[in-house]
């Protein structure tokens, strides 16, 4: 077994990294074999309490991906790789409940195809998010807390507010932007 120590904490002694991590190893073979079998990982995962995965979605995980405390993985979702999430991040389904027709309640209404939204490499989604289904978030973008994402995020740009629109981009130049693209 092979221990990535990069995203070690400050002051952490390695004894308690390795057993940490083995002990994380674990819990992820116990979600994904067990609680949740329906969602297909491919590498390192880390999933932290009260994350949850909705029943029989296409869910699938790519390597080194961290979901903080109560995510909510209610539609289909593919992340990449070197992805974080804080805390409380949601993705649910823009077409979830059919309201507009006269007469049917909501209840009993039809649900509509959410697609799948799709997490590219690099990103970090911060606390409280909410990712609406059917969308892309681009390569090395940022998500800020609180968001609610309801329209796709080009790479390396930085959104936040409700709804979600570009506050800035995360490199200073367009060099240094596709450079990052290459190394990821």
């Amino acid at each position: 077994m092979r221990i990535d120590y990069h995203n070690m904490p400050n002051g952490a002694s390695k004894t308690n990294f390795i057993l940490r991590y083995v002990f994380n190893q674990l819990r992820t073979w116990y979600k994904f074999h067990i609680r949740y079998p329906w969602v297909k990982y491919n590498g390192f995962v880390r999933v932290m309490k009260g994350t949850s995965f909705a029943q029989n979605m296409d869910v699938r995980i790519g390597h080194n991906v961290q979901f903080g405390d109560y995510c909510n993985i209610a539609c289909n979702v593919h992340f990449g790789n070197n992805i974080l999430l804080a805390g409380k991040v949601s993705f649910v389904g823009k077409h979830d409940h059919t309201f507009d027709i006269p007469g049917q309640t909501i209840w009993k209404g039809e649900r509509g195809n959410n697609g799948t939204t799709i997490v590219e490499d690099d990103v970090w989604i911060g606390t409280g998010a909410i990712i609406m289904s059917g969308i892309t978030i681009g390569k090395g973008s940022i998500i800020a807390a609180g968001a609610v994402v309801t329209k796709n995020v080009p790479p390396c740009e930085i959104w936040g507010g409700n709804p979600a629109n570009k506050i800035k981009d995360r490199f200073l130049t367009n060099y240094e932007k596709q450079f990052h693209l290459k190394q990821i």
